[in-house]
């Protein structure tokens, strides 16, 4: 069992376990995600590629909190010890001339790594992950004869806005998690700022007398500036610091 904890800066403190409701009403819709998965924005139907989009309300909906869990709605994509594989197309190897055969982006830079983008926050404060099935070198040049990943985090706000979560769970699992974000210079300087401290104990048995393994320890902080020097020009900066400590064998 988890116990879920989430909080506003403008709402109630809300302490929450995760049961089933009986009786109680749900509706599904489908949810209309800009991308920008050739470059330009535009809907997933307008889209003519083979392209499957999870945006943040899905990601919140569905407890998608792990590379693990991510791939299981994603068509012809699974992941190994190496990288993630689209259409049986992947990673092969770690080490020197082992390059990846899925390119990922990470809000517009390419990231050596899927795994690094798709483990950072739990996927919590992302706008969306775009995945674009099939060869993509056309627009995103090497490593991409499997496909791409598009990794958007949240942009900042031009007004007050923040969350907290906290998780607890078994093999003494706690982590937190927290965004705040808004105006620095009203209509020319915002900024946002995401923070995630996550610890679990081991959740391999150790074997004649070992520690156990496949415990987590990790920290990311990162800090995000949008700057509106003219009507025609937007900078935008993302500096980021994360740090995993674990052992797993």
């Amino acid at each position: 069992m988890t116990v879920i904890w989430r909080a506003g800066i403008s709402a109630l403190a809300l302490f929450t376990i995760a049961l089933p409701v009986l009786g109680e009403e749900q509706t599904r819709r489908i949810e209309e995600i800009i991308v920008t998965a050739e470059k330009r924005q535009s809907t997933v139907s307008d889209t003519s590629i083979s392209i499957t989009a999870i945006g943040a309300e899905m990601l919140e909906d569905l407890g998608i909190q792990s590379a693990n869990e991510f791939v299981n709605f994603i068509p012809a994509t699974t992941r190994d010890d190496y990288d993630i594989r689209i259409r049986g197309v992947g990673r092969n190897f770690r080490s020197l001339g082992g390059d990846p055969g899925v390119s990922t982006y990470y809000n517009g830079v390419y990231s050596e790594d899927a795994l690094i983008a798709l483990t950072e926050n739990a996927l919590w404060d992302l706008e969306r992950i775009e995945v674009l099935r099939g060869p993509q070198g056309t627009l995103y040049g090497r490593n991409s004869i499997g496909g791409a990943i598009n990794y958007i985090s949240k942009k900042p706000t031009d007004t007050w806005s923040g969350n907290v979560r906290m998780q607890l769970g078994r093999w003494n699992t706690n982590e937190a998690y927290a965004a705040v974000s808004g105006p620095i210079i009203e209509d020319v300087l915002k900024f946002r700022m995401t923070g995630a401290k996550q610890q679990r104990d081991g959740a391999q048995e150790g074997q004649f007398g070992t520690q156990d393994a496949d415990e987590v320890n990790d920290q990311n902080l990162s800090l995000a500036f949008e700057w509106t020097a003219s009507d025609t020009v937007t900078v935008e900066t993302r500096f980021n610091d994360r740090r995993s400590l674990r052992r797993n064998g």
